[in-house]
């Protein structure tokens, strides 16, 4: 029913009509519904100022496009530039370019001593000091060129919302800190265009449907990580198995031991700050997908471990995670204790369609044919079952000799090889495809992104010194109008709370994702911009990204 009324209200902010009951659709209709759906429940998870933000700049999509395209020039030029340096080099200077103002602070007035670079470093946070002391001091001409690309980019960007109205240059700017939101914008135009105009005709109930969504899913995100935490809780076998899962995952993305285990400040968890990679300069190039928020390896597992050890569960796995655990029948097999708690936790009524659902209900779907009866009611005997399933497939892919098979080569092996899955159960469907269909569960196979791995040596805690100021009426960087000899301030971002940030974008990226046609190993996308220099890909396992400071 939640589910039900995120959607309706969704088409009721765009202005898309909602169909009765059983009237038949084009395909190319119900995947442009999905579609709008999504991006519009992704966007409304941002605070009420910046959804304002938001509304206000889809009334000119004109200027989204000419900001997009001046990024994708301004992140060619840059990746042109330090393409000539190692790839630890690189992601040095993109680290650089995430921190406001910190690389003009250091170019301006000439190069500078160590001691000088360090009094600008009071207001940042320790993990970029090293860095920026090295670039400082051994790279300047380097920093010199970047600054200057910066200033030029920022007159271009005056110049580009000049002619718009004051209170859309305003938001604007603002949202310009939140570079996830204008790739959202520019990627789904149709949308932008559509909200636009709604919001011209009546911005109180835009924003009153907005306030809705923003509810429901703030609550239903909230119910949902204190069950999952309750669950896990209690239950001891599936919190070793998720500990020991965790571990596994970080290794397959390129984490030491020591980053696993390193227990972050408890207050670094509740207000974890992070600054994105600049929107202007992008994120490194070899990220198989848009990665502008670096984060701790805890944020993927939903827990982490103080300093005695202790697991700390705040909230449920990431898409990420759970979907790296249901595509490989190892991670079943070895921790079928964490598919229980799964399988607990995404189904029932109560449970909204999102990411880890889908996830969850796609691999019953796909297992169903060997699953008792009342495998999802019945917890008694399910791990036994979810690992003689394992087993299933990794004898017949090994027989076969290759990675996938198609349903019905596994059930032909099955049939002549049941006796050795005793617990599982021929003919016993508990599903079918048109319930699943009912349910509003998407087909969705997607082979596992691998994570950047990212060393987080310094957490900012709340009430530590922050490179930025949050008042506008302190702004870092002035800029001049190029047309209006003016000095109008870009204000600098505000200090993010990762925990709410988190929530947004990654919900809207994850939504998003289940919208699109089915992805199956064999044709996995290619990045969208091309890397500097060859990178190796493999199907499952690649090479690490490399220690990102």
């Amino acid at each position: 029913m939640k589910s039900l009324i995120i959607v309706v209200f969704g088409f009721l902010l765009i202005g898309v009509s909602v169909p009765a009951i059983g009237q038949d659709q084009t395909p190319s209709s119900k995947h442009l519904m999905r579609e709008d759906s999504a991006a519009v429940n992704a966007l409304v998870m941002y605070p009420d100022t910046i959804r304002l933000h938001i509304f206000e700049a889809c009334e000119y999509p004109a200027a989204i496009v000419s900001i997009a395209s001046l990024q994708k020039k301004t992140s060619d030029d840059f990746a042109s530039f330090v393409s000539g340096y190692s790839k630890s080099e690189q992601e040095d200077y993109w680290n650089l370019a995430r921190y406001p103002d910190l690389i003009s602070k250091i170019a301006q007035g000439g190069q500078k001593s160590e001691d000088q670079i360090n009094a600008i470093l009071v207001d940042y946070p320790a993990d970029i000091h090293e860095t920026a002391i090295k670039y400082g001091t051994d790279y300047f001409d380097q920093i010199q060129k970047i600054d200057a690309m910066q200033s030029q980019t920022d007159a271009q960007f005056q110049q580009i919302i000049s002619d718009y109205p004051v209170e859309t240059q305003q938001a604007l700017r603002d949202i310009i800190q939140y570079p996830e939101i204008i790739s959202l914008l520019n990627d789904h135009l149709s949308l932008t265009v559509r909200v636009g105009d709604r919001f011209r005709r009546n911005p109180e109930r835009v924003i009153h449907r907005a306030d809705s969504l923003n509810f429901v899913e703030t609550r239903q995100n909230a119910e949902d990580a204190a069950t999952w935490k309750e669950s896990i809780q209690q239950n001891p076998d599936e919190a070793n198995d998720l500990q020991q899962a965790a571990d596994d995952y970080a290794t397959e993305n390129g984490y030491s031991q020591e980053d696993v285990t390193a227990a972050p400040p408890p207050d670094a968890v509740t207000n974890y700050t992070c600054s994105p990679y600049s929107y202007w300069f992008g994120y490194p190039t070899w990220y198989p997908y848009d990665y502008w928020y670096p984060y701790p390896f805890w944020f993927d597992c939903g827990f982490y471990r103080d300093h005695a050890g202790k697991m700390v569960i705040f909230g449920s796995p990431s898409y990420y995670f759970t979907n790296w655990y249901f595509y490989h029948p190892e991670n079943w097999h070895r921790y079928p204790g964490l598919g229980n708690a799964y399988i607990n936790h995404y189904y029932g009524s109560a449970r909204s369609v999102g990411a880890n659902t889908i996830i969850v209900h796609n691999w019953v779907r796909d297992n169903k044919n060997y699953l008792p009866k009342d495998f999802v009611h019945n917890p008694s005997n399910r791990s036994a079952v979810i690992k003689q399933v394992a087993q299933l497939n990794i004898d017949v892919r090994k027989q076969k000799g290759v990675k996938t098979v198609t349903p019905a080569v596994r059930d032909q092996f099955f049939q002549n090889n049941r006796t050795k899955y005793p617990s599982l159960n021929v003919g016993q469907k508990i599903t079918t495809a048109q319930e699943e269909k009912q349910r509003g569960v998407p087909d969705v196979i997607q082979q596992p992104e691998r994570q950047p791995a990212v060393r987080v040596r310094g957490f900012i805690q709340e009430g530590s010194r922050q490179p930025v100021q949050t008042s506008p009426a302190q702004p870092i960087r002035v800029q001049q109008d190029v047309q209006h000899p003016v000095a109008r301030p870009i204000p600098a971002p505000p200090v993010r709370n990762f925990n709410d940030i988190n929530k947004a974008q990654e919900f809207h990226r994850n939504v998003w994702q289940q919208t699109q046609p089915v992805v199956h190993p064999q044709q996995q996308a290619v990045p969208r911009t091309p890397a500097p220099q060859p990178v190796k890909q493999e199907p499952v396992h690649r090479e690490p990204t490399g220690k990102r400071k």
